[in-house]
């Protein structure tokens, strides 16, 4: 039986470049369909509403790009296309390297260093109205496709004048990211994905399509390989946001301030062709019931409860006892550095949470299948595979986890957060 939209319409078409489209589009048109309840937070809808500072600052972005020449000339250097919000330190790292970063119009990034053309930016704003307003139909027109794939040659032809040799993107999931591997790919020039949070699924289908997949640690290359990644295209360069990582730390872990990290029962698009996932929404709500069953019973009066962005805060509020839980809006940081404990989903803020000086215990509960109730199958660590992490997979394992105070290793984070070195860069681009 046929179970996916978008496939069926790809397999049914007789147009190559309609196929091809309707796939760069995926994740845009998937917007149309599961971006739509009142449980999903208003700022991933694709036409969610832009603020004033928002609106000043991208009108600065585009003037900088327009009417103020970046700096394309320093001949000692290689020009790179990114879309990669690094903190200012780890830019000046990569420039270090040899590399001068700039972000393209259609994806400005800082102050400066945005190139485009009028031409490029009113194509931008073309396909930008067209993701947050138009029918889903008008993204299937033939026309469309063949506008599209003609004005490829206008970019070839800018980014072989600025003479960008690679280009770097944090995710391949999106219709510019899909686009623009495929331009540097007729330029005959290499690509990378960089990974931005440890990985939730391993598939073929994700972060797949660049030349260089560039991940934390090995163990996350491993995870790739066995995923059917080709060993070759996955490097280990570690990450640029945490660095300088002490080798050792002592770990909180009492009940005096305990912060909950819920699943995200939310879907804005499918990851795989052949794997649709239809979250069910109740189940961040049942996650929190769950944990406040368990704390119940050990006497726990209180706890903090932080959702993911995905999810409207406010639609969370009216199910919960708000005697009980109280919603955390604090800075992550701030509210790591408070907590206690955490008990959480499969997320990075374990890692987090570890850096932070504070013991973390998932949370997994499973059906009979191995599906967890964000609808996915658990990859490492979280699939019981990692000694290091206390895991626990229903309420009486979480129950006894707590009373025995079980403490996650803190060397979880240099297992899967090496030290960052982009050296092996200098090896891939010339």
């Amino acid at each position: 039986m046929d179970t996916y939209l978008i496939k069926y319409l790809i397999e049914t078409t007789d147009n190559e470049l309609s196929k091809k489209y309707i796939d760069f589009f995926k994740a845009e048109l998937d917007w149309q369909i599961y971006i739509s309840e009142t449980h999903i937070s208003k700022s991933y809808f694709r036409n969610r509403k832009i603020d004033l500072n928002e609106k000043l600052k991208r009108l600065y972005q585009n003037v900088n790009a327009l009417l103020i020449s970046a700096n394309l000339n320093q001949k000692d250097k290689i020009n790179v296309l990114s879309t990669l919000k690094l903190p200012q330190q780890d830019t000046d790292s990569i420039n270090q390297l040899g590399f001068n970063l700039f972000s393209p119009i259609w994806h400005p990034l800082r102050k400066k260093n945005i190139v485009g053309d009028y031409k490029t930016w009113q194509w931008h704003q073309n396909i930008q109205h067209k993701i947050r307003n138009a029918d889903f139909s008008s993204f299937l027109d033939p026309e469309f496709h063949e506008n599209l794939e003609a004005f490829q040659q206008h970019l070839i032809s800018q980014y072989q004048q600025q003479n960008f040799k690679a280009l770097f993107l944090y995710t391949d999931q999106y219709f510019y990211s899909k686009y623009s591997i495929d331009i540097f790919k007729k330029m005959n020039r290499p690509s990378f994905v960089f990974t931005h949070g440890m990985p939730g699924i391993y598939s073929k289908e994700i972060d797949n399509r660049a030349d260089y997949l560039m991940v934390w640690s090995e163990k996350i290359k491993q995870n790739y390989i066995k995923a059917g990644f080709d060993s070759s295209k996955v490097k280990v360069v570690g990450h640029p946001i945490y660095t300088n990582l002490e080798k050792e730390k002592p770990l909180r872990s009492s009940l005096t301030d305990i912060l909950i990290i819920p699943v995200s029962s939310v879907t804005w698009h499918q990851h795989e062709y052949n794997n649709v996932v239809v979250n069910d929404a109740s189940m961040v709500i049942l996650y929190l019931y769950k944990v406040q069953h368990v704390l119940t019973k050990l006497g726990i009066k209180n706890a903090r409860y932080r959702p993911h962005p995905s999810i409207n805060k406010k639609w969370i509020i009216p199910f919960l006892d708000s005697n009980f839980y109280t919603l955390d809006n604090q800075p992550l940081t701030t509210s790591l550095k408070k907590a206690s404990l955490v008990i959480g989903a499969n997320s990075t803020i374990v890692l987090e949470a570890l850096m932070h000086g504070v013991n973390y215990i998932a949370f997994d509960p499973k059906d009979e299948n191995g599906v967890n109730m964000s609808g996915y199958k658990s990859v490492p660590p979280f699939d019981g595979s990692e000694e290091k992490l206390m895991l626990a997979q229903n309420e009486a394992e979480l129950e006894k986890m707590i009373v025995d105070n079980v403490m996650t290793k803190y060397s979880l984070v240099h297992d899967f957060i090496q030290d960052f070195d982009l050296s092996v860069l200098k090896e891939l681009i010339n």
